[in-house]
């Protein structure tokens, strides 16, 4: 092929390169031809789709000034600065709902059974073990059978087997504070229900003995953030 081709030898050198991109074109060679408008093709097509990407990519040199005089103070510790708006309030992305505590009145608490108060919180003298004990809890004296009543509205989040074959149900009244009842026989609530104070857990059964106690009784422990809290003082 050119320019070692005798045929094309003496000829004007824009003659002899015509001819010979003529014939390397549509000459034997078709194979080169369709690679080479195949790879122009394709880096023209690679080329145009680069710049349009590049004009459309979002500008992430954005300079933004931040005013310290007006920076929220409840932005995590750690964290980039906090951005606020034109009405001063915090940025989307920083908003948490604010949940107001559940209204809890202790002072309104219903006695779950109305019997005899037979221990209260705190150090104890056990009639069974013949010693002084810490009772997280209060012992209210009943006999099996007796209707036991939730001291304050709430949510039931525990129905389970108990000591003696009893049931024990523990309910969650919010703000922190819980109360369990064990020595139950029968149950008539279940875990996710809600109830009022004074509604019906269930019926009292067979409970003496288990926490140094001799009468039949139901045990009802109170916490506030695990704190056991002496219920006496709130009885109506």
């Amino acid at each position: 092929m050119w320019p070692f081709e005798d045929t094309l030898r003496g000829q004007d050198p824009i003659r002899k390169f015509r001819e010979w991109l003529k014939k390397w074109l549509f000459g034997g060679n078709r194979l080169y031809t369709v690679a080479t408008i195949v790879l122009v093709a394709a880096v023209s097509l690679l080329s145009a789709y680069g710049f349009y990407a590049w004009q459309k990519a979002p500008n992430t040199g954005e300079v933004v000034t931040i005013n310290k005089g007006t920076l929220p103070t409840n932005c995590p510790q750690g964290q980039p600065p906090c951005r606020q708006n034109n009405n001063n309030q915090a940025a989307p992305n920083q908003t948490r709902p604010s949940l107001a505590p559940v209204e809890v009145k202790p002072e309104e608490m219903v006695k779950p059974v109305m019997g005899p108060v037979l221990t209260s919180v705190g150090m104890t003298f056990s009639q069974v073990f013949k010693d002084y004990r810490y009772n997280t809890g209060v012992a209210l004296g009943a006999k099996p059978g007796t209707e036991v009543k939730v001291i304050m509205p709430g949510t039931v989040t525990l129905v389970a087997s108990g000591e003696q074959g009893t049931r024990q149900v523990n309910i969650d009244h919010g703000n922190g504070w819980q109360s369990s009842y064990s020595g139950l026989d029968q149950v008539q609530v279940k875990a996710g229900q809600k109830l009022a104070a004074g509604a019906v857990l269930g019926t009292l059964g067979q409970y003496q003995r288990t926490d140094g106690v001799l009468e039949n009784h139901l045990y009802l422990k109170v916490t506030r953030y695990g704190k056991p809290i002496d219920p006496n003082i709130y009885w109506k």
